[in-house]
């Protein structure tokens, strides 16, 4: 059992240091804050003790160090205080423990063995909850029971993140891979039927089913976080919670989950065969720029429902574009204010120093913990902060979900095949069924396309697309990265938060 005891004055804890060695205890050393965290970075330490007091950087600080390293790490903080104002500071940051000088001996191997044990205790108590939460599941059968089963699944991803054992992770995920299998069967039977109005909320009815009565009821700011997940939605929610009463509704997300479809069927209130039918000039077939009409496209969905109410329209896609407008957006006092935010990308450039971008990508755990820290000190937190101020509701959503991709599914196709890596279209496509939603007729799920020959392709579960040439390649690039645009949990069922000013 290896501890770490971080102390400047390190010298007068050597009889506590040897007993613990006595004890059969591996007791590393450091001498300051910054030493510790760097030793606690880069080695495997059962147990931490943290002075609270220490010239330099202070106990506070190195612990918010450690548990950005390491969530899961056990910190016991060592203090002269039990000063209420300290002790929710230090748990806030995730202590696990605390101890208060002067102390014994006997006192201090009781905060380990409460401190050991607790978490070798709670992680046995997730392990028969989880085993009786999903025994009393039964096979999801309709949208909203996959909504439900869902946010269990997530729920569970997030309590996992923070506290759970490597067994029970890999077991979640063997859960996790046959929902989605199952959920894919689903989609692949009742998807067209979802088309026609026999089923959940999809993109293209979300404003007139819940925005547009919403509206009645007064302004408000539509917000809509690109491509964030429902575990972003859960890890964000609580910082707004301080200022807003949340009411958090679902809807699905139409195939593909990408944004050119899934994002203009939002706006436009139509599906993408009727955007290309009613409105040819606001779809493109192009690559680049096919969601350029948004704020076009919204503008006849208002008038299509006879509203006549003022709207403003903002896509902020850098930071530098958020903290220029930061004070215009939230003090617009139009109607309906629609602000689209390029979210994931900037939740990627914001990571210091990120370097091979690959590497982040490799753990989702590195997303969400790092959400957690980036969002309550970004700039779009003071957006959804002087809107309270100004007592207008926001509705928060998102247009997609994304997947991180394993499996590589080879498809074959002519030249003119699009390049998604979730999602393909062209003349000729021929890809395994068990891989792929496979289209004939893109128009059987209102999709178009520009000649009667194109096919459509949409990935499975966690599959992605590569070609018969140089598959090695293309696998070795792709697989692991996050992606969006195929049939998942993930990308479809996505999160409608209502919020009310408190």
């Amino acid at each position: 059992m290896r501890i770490l005891w971080i102390d400047d004055e390190i010298d007068l804890l050597k009889p506590f240091i040897y007993l613990l060695q006595q004890e059969g205890y591996d007791v590393e050393t450091a001498t300051s804050g910054e030493d510790g965290a760097t030793r606690a970075a880069k080695e495997v330490f059962d147990l931490i003790f943290l002075d609270e007091i220490m010239p330099g950087v202070d106990g506070l600080e190195v612990l918010r160090k450690i548990k950005n390293e390491n969530s899961q790490q056990i910190v016991v903080m060592v203090t002269k205080s039990e000063e209420e104002d300290l002790m929710n500071k230090a748990y806030g940051g995730w202590v696990d423990d605390y101890i208060t000088k002067p102390f014994s001996f006997n006192q201090l191997l009781s905060v380990l063995n409460r401190t050991l044990k607790r978490r070798s205790i709670i992680g046995e108590k997730m392990a028969e909850e989880y085993a009786v939460q999903f025994r009393v599941f039964a096979e999801p059968g309709d949208s909203n029971d996959w909504i439900e089963y869902y946010k269990s699944i997530v729920s569970w991803d997030l309590r996992l993140l923070e506290m759970g054992t490597k067994d029970l992770a890999m077991l979640h995920e063997e859960r996790k891979h046959e929902a989605n299998a199952g959920f894919v069967k689903y989609i692949e039977n009742e998807y067209q039927s979802f088309l026609s109005g026999r089923g959940p909320i999809l993109s293209n009815n979300l404003f007139s089913h819940t925005i547009f009565p919403l509206l009645q009821e007064g302004p408000m700011h539509f917000i809509v976080f690109d491509s964030m997940r429902l575990d972003q939605y859960f890890k964000l929610a609580p910082s707004l919670r301080d200022f807003f009463e949340i009411r958090t509704q679902f809807y699905f997300s139409i195939l593909p989950t990408a944004t050119p479809y899934s994002r203009n069927a939002l706006f436009a209130g139509l599906l993408p065969l009727q955007i290309v039918q009613k409105y040819p000039q606001y779809w493109t077939f192009e690559e680049k720029g096919q969601n350029r009409f948004e704020e076009e496209l919204f503008t006849e969905q208002m008038k299509a429902h006879n509203l006549r109410i003022r709207a403003s329209y903002y896509k902020l896609s850098s930071m530098q574009e958020i903290e220029r407008n930061t004070q215009k957006v939230a003090n617009d006092k139009s109607d309906i204010v629609i602000v689209v935010i390029n979210f994931f990308d900037l939740l990627f450039h914001s990571i210091p120093g990120r370097g091979d971008m690959k590497g982040i990508l490799d753990d989702e755990r590195v997303l969400l913990n790092l959400l957690t820290y980036w969002f309550p000190i970004s700039p779009l937190f003071e957006i959804f902060r002087t809107i309270a101020k100004n007592n207008r509701r926001i509705v928060l959503t998102s247009d997609h979900g994304f997947i991180r991709v394993r499996r590589p599914a080879i498809i074959y196709g002519g030249r003119s095949i699009s390049p998604n890596l979730r999602y393909k279209y062209g003349p000729a496509l021929r890809v395994d069924k068990k891989n792929a939603f496979l289209l004939n007729n893109p128009g059987d799920l209102a999709l178009p396309s520009e000649d009667p020959s194109v096919r459509f392709a949409i990935a499975k579960e966690d599959h992605y697309f590569i070609y018969p040439t140089k598959p090695t390649e293309y696998e070795r690039e792709f697989k692991f990265t996050f992606q969006h645009g195929g049939i998942s949990m993930e990308e479809m069922i996505l999160p409608c938060a209502i919020m009310t000013p408190r």
